[in-house]
């Protein structure tokens, strides 16, 4: 078999790596590229570590079964097929359901710690961040989070102040300085892809 080539997409919460990835794969197809999300490996809201006021710094690394994820990311890279955790962001649990997920030529690995874990990042082989602008990623958030997670206005606002954009200061920004290759989610999503997609190319 030959070892699978893992393409890590990384950015600020919306600046739209779920969509990069998901239009990457549509492009290469199912029996030549797989997903892998960084999401799956949320610790329960049990497991999580609670602040003063018993809040959870869900954007913090440390919100991330960090063991369970570098464990499953080794187990890809050799090719074995895996039993990945499914994790319900309207309770913050994983649920009992899971899904078995194939190793691939290219592995798309998306998350906003893709970069700034450095056992993540010593394990690509591209190295990918989406850039967007602070005011538009903060709409797409509060959107997303309205819509799909059930979030009220209020709460959206107050974690983006509290947690959200001190965690991309202190975490996913820097880790922009790692990336082989940086994309403007201003650019439509089929100019970023293509843009990867040459640099895949140019990796052999």
């Amino acid at each position: 078999m030959v070892k699978p080539f893992f393409i890590g997409l990384a950015g600020g919460s919306g600046s739209g790596k779920t969509t990069l990835a998901q239009s990457l794969h549509s492009y290469l197809g199912i029996e030549k590229a797989t997903i892998f999300c960084l999401d799956w490996y949320y610790n329960d809201i049990q497991q999580q570590l609670k602040s003063a006021d018993g809040s959870v710094n869900f954007d913090h690394p440390h919100a991330l079964d960090q063991q369970l994820l570098i464990t499953h990311l080794e187990l890809l890279k050799q090719g074995q097929e895996l039993t990945v955790p499914v994790y319900d962001f309207g309770t913050h649990q994983r649920l009992k359901l899971t899904k078995r997920i194939s190793t691939r030529q290219l592995v798309l690995i998306e998350g906003l710690h893709v970069l700034s874990l450095e056992p993540v990042r010593q394990i690509l082989d591209l190295k990918v961040y989406i850039d967007l602008p602070d005011d538009i990623r903060f709409i797409r958030r509060l959107l997303r989070d309205q819509t799909e997670r059930g979030r009220s206005l209020e709460a959206v606002i107050n974690q983006y102040l509290t947690t959200t954009r001190p965690m991309h200061l202190e975490w996913v920004a820097p880790s922009r300085q790692f990336a082989d290759v940086v994309v403007s989610a201003q650019d439509p999503v089929s100019k970023m892809a293509q843009m990867v997609l040459d640099r895949i190319q140019q990796s052999g």
